[in-house]
């Protein structure tokens, strides 16, 4: 499948930055002129996003990394560091722990990946749905679901709904704990997307591990505070 990619930089060690759901590569050219000296950076659109080719069959998250490890291949790259934002941490994880890949560091930025918690009103609102789309299938009964789901789900086709729904529901703490690279774990204190707990089970299930908590930081704190991070990313990346 066609990948949209690009290749920038000079240096012996590459960077390959995932971004994170309903985003494209554009994500981390703020990180271009700070590394582009040291290091290949490598960016690159998921199948689905930005200019990569559409999706023709419902993905996994199996399936997103498979595709980027047959980039990587083609590319001739098989020794990399990782950048990841939210659900390019579900990718990234996958690669650096079950295909032949060495990561040498992974930095996992406000990243996706942890089972979510749940109050009691989200455990009815989800049960109630789950119900409805249950008696939807007796001819007799027929609710209108259109209400459910967040304005960027209802505008999925049906291919997108249903990678999507695979894509959130797969929780990948046992990958965690298999991961051997070292790991920086940068996340916004405000989070509300991937709440600060989530970085605090990350930081426990990664044992080679260190994480930065940034205040007044959302889930792009990436993009709020982009000197904070690239400071972060070239300290980890040379010295650590």
């Amino acid at each position: 499948m066609k990948i949209n990619y690009k290749l920038i930089g000079e240096g012996k060690e590459t960077v390959l930055f995932l971004h994170g759901w309903g985003a494209n590569l554009n994500s981390f050219l703020f990180c271009e002129n700070a590394l582009k000296n040291n290091y290949k950076l490598l960016l690159v659109d998921f199948p689905g996003f930005g200019e990569s080719e559409k999706l023709n069959n419902v993905f996994s998250v199996f399936d997103y990394a498979l595709e980027i490890f047959k980039l990587l291949t083609k590319l001739e790259i098989n020794n990399v560091n990782i950048v990841c934002h939210s659900f390019g941490g579900r990718v990234a994880i996958l690669l650096s722990t079950i295909f032949n890949l060495k990561v040498n560091k992974l930095v996992l930025i406000d990243a996706a990946g942890i089972k979510p918690r749940f109050n009691l009103k989200t455990k009815l609102k989800i049960f109630n749905y789950k119900l409805k789309k249950f008696l939807n299938k007796f001819k007799f009964i027929n609710f209108n679901l259109s209400s459910y789901g967040s304005e960027d789900y209802k505008k999925l086709s049906a291919i997108e709904k249903q990678t999507f729904i695979k894509v959130v529901n797969f929780n990948e703490v046992k990958y965690c704990k298999q991961i051997a690279s070292k790991t920086l774990i940068i996340w916004g204190r405000s989070d509300c997307s991937t709440p600060i707990y989530m970085a605090k089970k990350f930081k426990k299930s990664i044992a080679n591990s260190k994480l930065i908590i940034i205040k007044n930081a959302g889930h792009f704190c990436f993009l709020e505070y982009p000197s904070v991070v690239v400071e972060e990313l070239e300290s980890f990346l040379m010295f650590n």
